[in-house]
């Protein structure tokens, strides 16, 4: 069995120790380095949930928006078929009458 003497032992331990650690914190930094890839960035896990969420409110803005769509339709055709709403329309909204007409407004009481 050939001898070792004892510095060389140190010698090789600390060399082991070193290259050891040395893999560790290249192990470290390559996670770090891929986490902050995945998490940050314009195709980060960040900006995706940022991106679905926007996508969710334009969707029910969209929605809303196609709702009062039918609404004004709907509307729009009422008034321009419908000369009795239009009617309806001027006199409780712009306070209209016809000639010979006299308006009662009734007065609520506290």
């Amino acid at each position: 069995m050939p001898k070792f003497s004892r510095n060389k032992i140190k010698k090789n331990r600390k060399s082991f120790c070193n290259a050891k650690s040395t893999k560790i914190f290249f192990i470290i930094l390559a996670v770090i380095a891929l986490l902050f890839f995945f998490l940050s960035g314009p195709r980060g896990t960040i900006q995706l949930y940022q991106n679905i969420n926007k996508k969710e409110n334009l969707v029910r803005e969209i929605e809303r928006l196609e709702h009062k769509k039918v609404h004004l339709d709907s509307l729009k055709n009422e008034l321009n078929n419908n000369p009795e709403y239009i009617e309806k329309i001027a006199r409780e909204k712009y306070n209209m009458k016809k000639k010979g007409e006299k308006v009662l407004k009734v007065v609520k009481k506290p």
